[in-house]
């Protein structure tokens, strides 16, 4: 394969649906393969993916909601998209796949998993180390919490996945994908599920969680935990130090890295979810970017490799903030926030960040225990 373009070969099969179909039954197609396109009028209008599955948890939907307002509006791959820009694109849209064009159609999708073995086959990870990619701290929660408490905590923070804690053991992890799956498919076609029984207020993490997951020490290369995800087919790792988990790696942390690392000209700021309304604003957030760089530069004796900021706009009146930042030799710190002001709300997060960075510096932060009861956080 050229080094240069992604190639038609790389493309997997999905399903196609009007944007009128109910979401009941788009649903089990989008977990079999990862997304599936959506027409309007005959015409191509959007992709689905899991993140829609999840949204769909925290609503009402009835079994003949349409499926339009889930559709998310994403970058296309073609025949002459570059590597470099594809890893860019999956970055900034954040999803599990991509539509592939040929000929003005959409041929199928480019999946995430399948830029990682691109990745791993032109020998483009380099001599990055599982560190460098983290990020850090693992959020988890006692095993006794429920699965409603997890699902809040999730959405609260922002994340994917939770660790599951006995006492100050790492138990297994919990993901949103095994919370769609069991309690929200599940429900679908088991009437039992919707007694008191199968309440996800009545079922601790103990019974869903997957126990024993798969880890990889922080010293390893970047190359080796990426081909142990392609292997075991999951999208993330835990990852340890002396066997101690000291935080996660996952596929979209890996992209990251990648990005940041093949640019040239030193660039180190990367900003994605600029609108219209926001994006005149592009080169002063930039700049208070850079000048944030500089001070941690100084203050932590460190460089920083690149720092990313997502800027999602809510209902047009507020902001949700997520920002990473990466430490040479020291991990990822993030953040994130919300607020309707977006300077004020900017200002907010960094503030944030500079406090993680504080902590990461000290110590690596090997696990979050958080309370869905009192709010109390403790890191250890």
């Amino acid at each position: 394969m050229a080094e240069s373009v992604i190639p038609e070969g790389l493309i997997s099969k999905t399903e196609f649906f009007d944007c009128k179909a109910p979401m009941t039954k788009v649903v089990p197609s989008i977990m079999r393969y990862d997304a599936v396109i959506i027409s309007k009028n005959g015409k191509y209008f959007g992709m689905i993916d899991s993140r829609a599955v999840y949204k769909s948890m925290g609503l009402n939907v009835s079994p003949n909601q349409g499926v339009e307002k889930f559709v998310l509006k994403v970058p296309r791959i073609t025949d002459s998209t570059s590597l470099d820009d594809a890893i860019y694109y999956f970055y900034k849209a954040r999803v599990k796949a991509l539509p592939y064009m040929k000929n003005e159609r959409i041929k199928g999708i480019l999946k995430r998993s399948t830029m990682l073995k691109v990745l791993l086959s032109l020998n483009k990870l380099g001599q990055v180390k599982v560190e460098d990619a983290m990020s850090s701290p693992l959020i988890a929660m006692d095993i006794s919490s429920t699965v409603s408490q997890a699902k809040a905590i999730m959405k609260q923070n922002k994340i994917n996945r939770l660790g599951v804690l006995n006492g100050e053991r790492l138990f297994g992890i919990v993901t949103n994908y095994d919370l769609v799956d069991r309690f929200t498919m599940n429900s679908e076609r088991l009437p039992e599920r919707r007694t008191g029984i199968y309440n996800p207020s009545n079922i601790s993490l103990k019974d869903v969680a997957e126990k024993n997951p798969v880890s990889v020490e922080h010293d390893s290369s970047l190359s080796d935990a990426t081909r142990l995800l392609v292997e075991r087919n999951i999208s993330s790792l835990v990852v340890t130090k002396s066997g101690k988990p000291i935080g996660v790696l996952t596929e979209l942390d890996i992209l990251e890295s990648t990005m940041a690392k093949g640019q040239s000209g030193g660039n180190k700021i990367y900003v994605s979810g600029l609108d219209s309304d926001t994006y005149e604003y592009e080169d002063e957030i930039r700049e208070t970017l850079r000048s944030f760089i500089d001070k941690i530069e100084k203050m932590s004796h460190v460089n920083v490799d690149y720092i990313t900021l997502v800027i999602k706009r809510v209902k047009t009146k507020s902001y949700e903030l997520h920002i990473r930042l990466a430490l040479g030799g020291k991990g990822i710190v993030n953040a994130h926030t919300s607020g309707f002001l977006l300077e004020r709300t900017l200002s907010g997060l960094l503030s944030t960040l500079r406090k993680g960075i504080t902590k990461n510096k000290e110590k690596y932060m090997a696990i979050k225990k958080v309370s869905s009861t009192k709010g109390e956080e403790e890191a250890y």
